[in-house]
């Protein structure tokens, strides 16, 4: 019955259990995002254009899942090229045509993001290139996560200021790459000098080893899903809070000028990029990945923990040094006003 449990159904000769269509979707706990890892703290040389990113976890899982979703795309589109012209016929078989049609789109377009045939937001992600900004990590326990029950259960956050610059420099992410994050081609995220934090033990230096950006399109034009990650080659810890070593996910929302100023004023926290107005929305979320024997390492698709969350502000203004000139204090200060100018 199309309703069973147990049901199944013939794709090319083969059989698949429909019980296999949730595996092989992303689970999630409230933010998308998978994974690899970027060998870079700083941005990339002029002379070097594209920096390669292998991958943080070593595992096959995600090279498995790639190949499991081509033999899915092979089987669906044979079955399809009997099943479509049956629907002509006096005993057409719907159900599996949808089925079969359905699953050749969602592999198709995994693949293509996974070999770099699908592409992100270029042109919100071109206004957004060479933006310096200040990232604040605000990492606890967040509604919905599936971190440990333990796991900031005190209620302490730990806050982590991080000046980050979105370069317009080219990272291939290699293949599979990232799904949430328009497959094998980002760009490179620069995080110079890193952040710190207090702890227990005093001041916590946190230096981010890289990282890379890309805007994903959304169904509404000039509204696009900002993701980045970070990658972070030590743990760090405040009370029953910690920032895993590994691979970190953000999320958040951003909007093209244009449709910006349509909109008129916003409700809520919003960040307008300096030069291109392009708006960042509120708060964004953070995750980080979970793989294990569970989800086959990556082979039946990611799942993600909510870390906490984070906001995107203007960058720190200069410093005045003992020997400043009056030009320079008047170029210092007009910098100061712009920067408390560019928050809405």
């Amino acid at each position: 019955p199309l309703g069973s449990r147990h049901s199944q159904v013939g794709v090319g000769g083969r059989v698949l259990a429909r019980e296999m269509l949730p595996l092989l979707t992303t689970t999630c706990t409230a933010f998308h995002a998978p994974a690899t890892a970027v060998h870079a703290g700083s941005c990339v040389p002029p002379a070097r254009h594209t920096a390669a990113i292998c991958s943080s976890t070593g595992s096959a899982g995600p090279l498995i899942r790639s190949a499991f979703l081509s033999l899915i795309a092979g089987q669906s589109a044979f079955a399809l090229a009997t099943e479509v012209p049956s629907l002509f016929s006096s005993s057409p078989d719907i159900f599996g045509t949808l089925f079969d049609a359905g699953f050749l789109f969602y592999s198709g377009r995994l693949l293509a993001g996974q070999a770099g045939l699908v592409g992100g937001d270029e042109a919100l992600a071109e206004k957004l290139a060479g933006l310096d900004c200040t990232c604040t990590l605000s990492i606890g326990r967040e509604p919905g996560t599936w971190m440990p029950k333990e796991w900031g259960s005190s209620g302490a956050r730990l806050s982590l200021p991080l000046q980050l610059r979105f370069s317009e420099e080219t990272a291939d992410l290699g293949f599979p790459g990232e799904e949430s994050m328009t497959g094998r081609t980002a760009r490179q995220l620069c995080c110079p000098g890193g952040g710190s934090f207090v702890g227990q033990a005093g001041t916590v230096r946190v230096e981010p080893t890289g990282g890379a950006w890309s805007v994903k399109p959304t169904r509404q034009p000039g509204v696009g899903e900002l993701r980045f990650f970070l990658d972070f080659p030590t743990e760090a810890a405040r009370n029953d809070v910690t920032l895993p070593a590994g691979r970190v996910f953000f999320s958040g929302t951003c909007v093209d000028p244009e449709l910006a100023q349509a909109l008129g004023p916003t409700p809520g926290d919003v960040f307008v990029a300096p030069g291109s107005g392009v708006r960042l929305f509120g708060e964004g979320g953070v995750t980080t990945k979970r793989t294990d024997a569970r989800n086959l390492y990556g082979a039946l698709g990611e799942t993600f923990l909510i870390l906490g969350r984070f906001s995107l502000g203007p960058p720190p203004p200069p410093q005045a040094s003992e020997d400043e000139t009056p030009q320079q204090r008047a170029a210092r200060e007009r910098a100061e006003d712009e920067a408390r100018g560019r928050a809405v």
